[in-house]
């Protein structure tokens, strides 16, 4: 059997093998993130924080890249943690969500901070844009609630 016919019959076997792996779901679903629950924490001071549940209903892993919002020079991913009563503030260059599970940024684990160019009273709307590594872009409208506030209950 000639060199060039063999590699023929190797590229058909494995493209083969690889069309029934996905035929029977065995590749698994890409990363599918949906946003939800969206809010701002009305300032006190010149930032204040953003927050976004995010749910990810794919056989994969998906990661948040970037955050963008048009009523702030920048939009920084941060997490919080808390050691011995002591609040730390670091930033991330991403957020992964893990496959079949989801993230809730709240005020005491993960969120986007803001530095607002203006005004932010309670009850306007905020418009984000959210960055995936795999599922894309992903445009949000979050709400402002007062300090201390929360997104409203399901």
């Amino acid at each position: 059997m000639s060199t060039v016919r063999a590699a023929v019959l190797a590229s058909a076997a494995t493209l083969a093998l690889l069309a029934g792996w996905t035929m029977t779901g065995q590749a698994g679903r890409p990363a599918q993130v949906q946003v939800s629950g969206a809010w701002v924490m009305a300032p006190t001071a010149a930032q204040t924080g953003a927050y976004f549940t995010i749910a990810n209903d794919g056989d994969q892993a998906d990661e948040l890249a970037r955050v963008s919002s048009p009523i702030s020079a920048s939009a920084m991913l941060t997490r919080h943690a808390y050691t011995a009563g002591v609040g730390r503030m670091t930033m991330l260059d991403g957020l992964i969500v893990p496959a079949h599970a989801g993230v809730r940024m709240t005020p005491y684990t993960t969120n986007v901070m803001i530095r607002p160019r203006g005004p932010l009273p309670t009850g306007r709307t905020v418009p984000f844009t959210l960055v995936f590594r795999h599922s894309g872009t992903i445009r949000v409208t979050a709400v402002v609630v007062p300090p201390g506030g929360g997104p409203a209950a399901p």
